[in-house]
């Protein structure tokens, strides 16, 4: 190998690991949308591209989109969750047309086609989700800002519709500010900005203030601007004192006439921090260095206690560059080892967002860890984590001995179901809608369960008739059918099967869809595109029942291609009425629940947790359903 070849190689390792070493640990989602068709708004692709840019400088990882219909936005949401994963604080920024239906704000892509108010939920993004997914990294510190409180474009088309946004309560670690209080409009401004953004952009680079107090400046100045006609928002829980401009570089006057070097004045609070320049140890701050050659530096800040910082600093000849170093308090975690029998077992901690991973660090605290496999009972061990220790946790599982996996076929339809062993697991999620929540424990009797969706075929054998919009085929999902008709369907096949079939209980269906109850987003994984027909892949039509992958029980899509109704009254509130065996909700509402998802739901939609509903006698094209029951008669 000749020198210039590994020279060649050397240089890429070494960029390669300056991109490892100096990765963002911030990332933003920036989304603005101005070309909508039905009502186009001036300002909010300029506020996306210059909040953009403002966050770049202060070493945000930032994915932008401008003027996105629904599919960009989605992917944009796909990729900002990957990237929240790896960071310490992710910002979601949205300026454009948003709604709010039911108490639920949605996000409008410019591509929305919405005639009523019912085509929002599918034409919108709710704006919980992606709050759910800042949640679920598990961040120290989340921030979403919403300039979207401007004037329904769609209100004529609904019987009636509320201004501006709902309140949305921020969950524990975030920080959710609206350009206007709820229920109030956010005019969109006569400048390249709008209101509120243009306060915003004046702010964020404020060395002086700490988050909490950028947004309450901001909201002074817009309601000094407006006279008070504009009044900004803000929803928060305790969030740690945090500066988003915390090494900052400001540049003075010339320091010598003609001359070729420059200084650098670096000072920490507090103070007394270690300096680090390329690397190199140069004393602690406040540290002034009278002669430095032009250029960039990395200046590093490191004090015991505190998250160490670093930052490019430019320093120019004839002048002095000025760093300011805001440390944010590091608290004392323990971390957390779990050895398990078998060893592939999944390991959950209940309770919090964060992964399982080995080694991981906690808040000193108590915990409670779930551990899970397939064919075997799951346990919950409690533990108690103190600050700088290491807990050691030895769980072993017993086998279950039930019929996990095994298969009956109805002689009359040729359905089949599956058997799924009793068992207890975590039902809801602390990252999902309002009604998923709190999540709490929920214990279930063995039952059987249809592998596959009732089909067209097997409607037809019963019910001599098929109501489906997409007549594909026997083996494609029926589907236009109401819970009423589901019920119809039920008595028939009793009569003529002699079995007990019926609509599962949405406790049964959660157990199922998660293979037994384990921790999965989807209904067999947590890779959505492998479980579930929904509106990216659909074609926006249904699919032959089966075609996608089982999840781990063997029953086929539990996510997606159509919803499926359940025998619960839909509650709200249900999760706090459950009681721990067998819950059911048999009152207190007018609708069914629907679980699962159809062809023309986004990702959040189809997820194992997620819940929905309808009137007991609403047909449409992407409702469905799958039965169950307790015992077979051979």
């Amino acid at each position: 190998m000749n020198r210039k070849m590994i020279f060649f190689l050397l240089l890429i390792a070494f960029t390669f690991y300056q991109s490892l070493v100096y990765a963002s640990n911030r990332t933003a989602l920036v989304i603005g949308n101005s070309n909508y068709q039905a009502s186009p708004l001036k300002n909010p692709v300029n506020d996306a591209k210059d909040i953009a840019a403002k966050l770049e400088i202060l070493g945000f990882d930032v994915v932008l989109r401008t003027d996105a219909d629904k599919r960009s936005m989605v992917d944009g949401i796909n990729l900002f969750a990957r990237k929240l994963a790896r960071s310490e604080v992710g910002i979601f920024y949205f300026a454009g047309h948003g709604i709010q239906i039911n108490n639920i704000n949605y996000l409008i892509p410019v591509n929305s086609k919405v005639e009523s108010a019912s085509d929002v939920e599918f034409e919108g993004i709710n704006a919980g989700r992606i709050l759910g997914k800042m949640k679920e990294a598990g961040n120290r510190l989340n921030i979403v800002v919403l300039d979207a409180c401007r004037n329904n474009p769609f209100a004529r088309s609904f019987r009636s519709a509320s201004k501006g946004l709902a309140k949305m309560d921020a969950p524990p670690g975030s920080i959710i500010a609206y350009a206007t209080s709820p229920g109030f409009l956010a005019e969109d401004g006569i400048g390249r900005n709008g209101v509120y953004t243009g306060e915003l952009l004046k702010n964020l680079e404020n060395p002086g203030l700490a988050v909490q107090e950028v947004f309450n400046q901001t909201g002074l100045g817009v309601m000094k601007q407006t006279n008070d006609k504009q009044v900004p928002w803000v929803s928060s829980t305790p969030v740690p004192k945090y500066f988003l401009a915390r090494g900052i570089t400001t540049v003075t006057t010339p320091i010598a006439k003609g001359s070729s070097k420059g200084k650098l004045s670096i000072i920490s609070d507090p103070g007394g921090a270690d300096i680090f320049i390329d690397q190199g140890f140069k004393g602690k701050a406040p540290l002034d260095i009278d002669s430095i050659d032009p250029g960039t530096y990395r200046v590093k800040a490191r004090l015991k206690g505190y998250d160490a910082i670093e930052k490019k600093v430019k320093v120019n000849s004839n002048r002095k560059a000025v760093v300011t170093f805001y440390f944010e308090w590091e608290k004392t975690k323990g971390r957390l080892y779990v050895t398990t029998q078998p060893a592939d077992c999944t390991i959950k901690i209940l309770d919090i967002t964060p992964k399982y991973v080995d080694g991981i660090k906690l808040d000193a605290g108590q915990y409670r860890i779930q551990v899970s496999k397939t064919d075997y009972i799951t346990r919950i061990e409690p533990i108690r984590v103190s600050g700088g220790e290491g807990v050691d946790l030895y769980v072993e599982l017993k086998k279950d001995s039930a019929r996990t996996g095994q298969n009956w076929k109805d002689p009359v339809t040729g359905m089949e179901v599956v058997w799924v062993p009793e068992g207890c697991y975590q039902m809801g999620s602390s990252s999902g809608d309002p009604d998923e929540k709190p999540v709490h424990e929920v214990c279930v009797e063995g039952f059987w369960m249809g592998k596959y969706e009732v089909t067209q075929g097997q409607w037809k054998k019963i019910m001599s008739s098929n109501p489906s919009k997409f007549r594909s085929g026997d083996d494609y999902p029926v589907e236009t059918i109401s819970w009423n008709d589901a019920q119809q369907y039920i008595s028939k096949l009793k009569q003529q099967s002699g079995n007990s079939f019926s609509l599962p209980t949405e406790a049964q269906w959660e157990y199922a869809a998660r293979s037994g109850g384990r921790d999965q987003i989807y209904a067999g994984g947590n890779d959505v595109d492998s479980v579930a027909w929904y509106y990216s892949n659909s074609g926006s039509n249904t699919h032959r029942v089966g075609t996608k992958d089982p999840n781990g029980l063997g029953i086929y899509d539990m996510s997606g291609n159509v919803w499926e109704w359940c025998e619960d009254v839909y509650d709200k509130n249900a999760y706090s009425r459950h009681v721990r065996n067998n819950p059911v909700i048999t009152s207190g509402g007018n609708s069914r629940v629907l679980r699962g998802g159809g062809w023309r739901n986004d990702p959040g939609r189809v997820r194992a947790a997620d819940r929905g509903r309808s009137s007991a006698g609403i047909r449409n094209s992407f409702i469905g359903f799958r039965l169950c029951l307790s015992r077979v008669r051979q």
